[in-house]
C-alpha cells in the first residue's frame, strides 16, 4: 500500500499548485515512467525526423556563407538528399500531432483511472488501451479544437494587443496565456472524461473557469512562470556550452566527424541537435505539470456538483461495520 492522493478535493489558489507538487511525489515515478515508455518511440522518431532535418539545413548554411573552410556549396548535396528531407520533414508532421494528442490525453486517462480506483497505481496497459478506444474522438478534438481556440486566440490576442496601449493591457496579455492553455486542457478533461460533445465541453470548461476565474488562472499562472524558470535552468547551460564551444570552433576551424559518403559533419551542428532534442523533451514533461493541475481543477469542480469524498466516506463506514 502507498501513500493515497485524494484527487477529489475541493482546492483553493494555493491547494492547485501544493497539490500538483504532491502528486508528483507520490505518483510521479509511475506517472513518467509509463508515460516515457508510451512515447518512447515517437520521441525517437521525432528526434531522428529533426537530426535530419537539421543536418541538412544545417550543411546548406554553413556552405553557402562560408563558415567552413573545407566545404563549398554543393548542388548535388541537396539533390541527393531532398528525398531524405521530405521523409523527415513528413514523419516530424505525423509524429509531432501523435504526440500532442499523447501528451494531452495521457494526464486526463491517468487521473481518470486513479480515480476509479486511487488504492493502485495506474498501469500503462491501461492507459494504452483507453487511448486506443478514444484514438478516433481525439482527432476530432484536435480538429476542432485547433480551428476553434485559433480563432479564439486571435481575437483574445488582438484584443489584448489594443489595450496593451493603456497599462491593463499589458495584464490582459499575462494573464490571456494561462487562460487559454487552462481552457485548452480542461476542455479535453470534459470531453474524454464525461463523454461529452466537443462544444459542451468547450462551454463546460468556460464556465468553470470564469466561475473560479482567479484562484485557477492565477494557479496556472505560476505553475507556466516555474516550469519556465526550471526549463529554462535546465537546458541554458548545455545550450551555452554549445554555443561557446561553436564560435570557438569556427575561430580555431571548425572539428568534423568524417561520414560514410565522405562529407563531414560538424560536431557542433551534431551537440546543436542533441541539446535542442534535449530542450524539447524538458518542456514537453514540464508541460505535464500544467496539465495535472488543470486535472486538479476538474475533479475539485466534480468535488462541489457530486460530493464524491463525503459518499465515498459514507461507504466506508458502510464497509467497516
Amino acid at each position: 500500500m502507498y501513500n493515497l492522493f485524494q484527487l477529489f478535493k475541493i482546492r483553493g489558489f494555493g491547494e492547485f499548485i501544493s497539490d500538483t507538487f504532491l502528486f508528483l511525489k507520490l505518483q510521479g515515478k509511475n506517472y513518467f515512467k509509463n508515460y516515457l515508455k508510451f512515447a518512447f518511440i515517437p520521441l525517437l522518431l521525432l528526434m531522428v525526423s529533426m537530426a535530419i532535418i537539421g543536418t541538412f539545413y544545417y550543411r546548406v548554411f554553413v556552405t553557402s556563407f562560408g563558415y567552413t573552410q573545407t566545404e563549398t556549396f554543393d548542388n548535388a548535396f541537396v539533390t541527393e538528399n531532398a528525398v531524405m528531407l521530405v521523409i523527415g520533414i513528413i514523419v516530424l508532421l505525423f509524429v509531432s500531432l501523435y504526440l500532442s494528442l499523447l501528451n494531452y490525453s495521457y494526464p486526463v486517462y491517468y487521473l481518470l483511472l486513479l480515480a476509479k480506483n486511487n488504492e493502485e497505481k495506474p498501469q500503462l496497459r491501461s492507459v494504452r488501451e483507453l487511448f486506443k478506444n478514444d484514438l478516433g474522438r481525439l482527432l476530432l478534438f484536435g480538429l476542432l479544437s485547433l480551428i476553434t481556440f485559433l480563432i479564439v486566440g486571435i481575437i483574445g490576442f488582438a484584443i489584448a494587443a489594443v489595450l496593451t496601449f493603456v497599462i491593463i493591457g499589458i495584464f490582459v496579455f499575462i494573464l490571456f496565456i494561462p487562460f487559454l492553455m487552462t481552457w485548452y486542457s480542461l476542455t479535453l478533461y470534459f470531453y474524454i472524461d464525461k463523454k461529452q460533445s466537443f462544444f459542451d465541453a468547450f462551454k463546460h470548461a468556460l464556465y468553470t473557469i470564469t466561475n473560479n476565474f482567479w484562484n485557477i488562472v492565477g494557479a496556472s499562472l505560476c505553475m507556466l512562470i516555474i516550469t519556465q524558470v526550471i526549463s529554462t535552468i535546465v537546458t541554458i547551460i548545455p545550450y551555452m556550452i554549445t554555443m561557446f564551444g561553436m564560435i570557438f570552433g569556427m575561430q580555431q576551424g571548425t572539428e568534423s566527424i568524417e561520414n560514410i559518403d565522405g562529407s563531414s559533419t560538424s560536431i557542433f551542428m551534431v551537440a546543436m541537435v542533441l541539446v535542442y532534442c534535449f530542450s524539447i523533451l524538458v518542456s514537453m514533461i514540464l508541460g505535464h505539470l500544467l496539465l495535472i493541475q488543470t486535472g486538479l481543477v476538474y475533479y475539485s469542480e466534480r468535488e462541489k456538483l457530486e460530493y464524491n469524498t463525503m459518499r465515498q466516506s459514507i461507504d466506508e463506514i458502510g464497509k467497516y461495520e
